[in-house]
């Protein structure tokens, strides 16, 4: 797992409750049960961890954590 992937699944893990063995880089948000309003909050905590800005609809339930993880990269911002 990437290490951008590896810190959302920790997001995952502790601000979502999502246990670790249901994250991998294929898994699609809406697998791990986001609805419209936990993306927005997944939206905020993921400004919050990386110090990026998440535009409104840019994380769609569609999306992999593989594709979370892409989307964080793309914003410029390291892992720490």
């Amino acid at each position: 797992m990437h290490a951008f992937e590896e810190r959302i699944a920790k997001v995952l893990s502790t601000d979502f409750e999502i246990t670790p063995d249901a994250v991998d880089s294929d898994v699609t948000l809406a697998l791990l049960k986001f609805d419209s309003l936990t993306l927005v909050e997944l939206a905020l905590v993921l400004e919050k961890e990386f110090g990026i800005t998440v535009e409104e609809g840019e994380l769609t339930d569609t999306m992999t954590i593989g594709d979370t993880a892409a989307l964080v990269a793309a914003k410029g911002t390291a892992v720490r």
